[in-house]
């Protein structure tokens, strides 16, 4: 019996493949939106399992931005992220996720201001991770936003907002 390994496992042997920099650009290119039917090797390498006539199919062609995303969370490089940022503004909740994830974990200040607009996405998952975002790169004028969020009628999201607010006060000194 095998079993499953996880996306930060399958991003790590992709890099021992084709090394962390080579990942980072065609994942980065990926997120942007590049063809992946020429890349069919690298995305198995990121754990894609599926067959390539559904993934190039619509509706389904966002997952392999899903997975350029996805894989950015584990390998990273500077230069992607403008990438990341504008993934930030993708219509796929699942890209926009990611790319919240990726703008807190690498401190990507940039980002804040989307980071606030999210935080009134329809998808309750997308409202939590740019609360989590916050709690790295925001700033004061991104309390408000993150106070606003307590209050959302979803637990997850609460949870989140409470989680964030005592770290952003501490990171940004307001702890009296």
């Amino acid at each position: 019996m095998s079993t499953r390994r996880s996306p930060r496992e399958y991003v790590r042997e992709a890099c021992l493949r084709y090394g962390a920099a080579e990942v980072a650009r065609r994942s980065a290119a990926l997120l942007r939106g590049a063809d992946p039917s020429g890349d069919e090797d690298f995305l198995r390498a990121l754990g894609f399992q599926g067959e390539m006539a559904w993934l190039l199919k619509e509706p389904n062609a966002y997952w392999a931005r899903v997975w350029g995303a996805r894989a950015l969370r584990y390998c990273w490089h500077d230069t992607v992220a403008d990438a990341v940022l504008a993934g930030l503004h993708d219509d796929a909740w699942r890209v926009v996720e990611h790319c919240a994830v990726i703008v807190g974990g690498r401190e990507l200040a940039d980002g804040a201001p989307t980071l606030v607009v999210l935080s009134e996405h329809p998808v309750p998952r997308v409202r939590v991770a740019a609360a989590r975002g916050l709690a790295t790169v925001g700033e004061r004028e991104h309390i408000p936003s993150v106070l606003r969020l307590a209050d959302d009628p979803e637990r997850i999201v609460r949870a989140a907002a409470e989680q964030v607010l005592p770290r952003l006060r501490h990171r940004l000194d307001l702890d009296h």
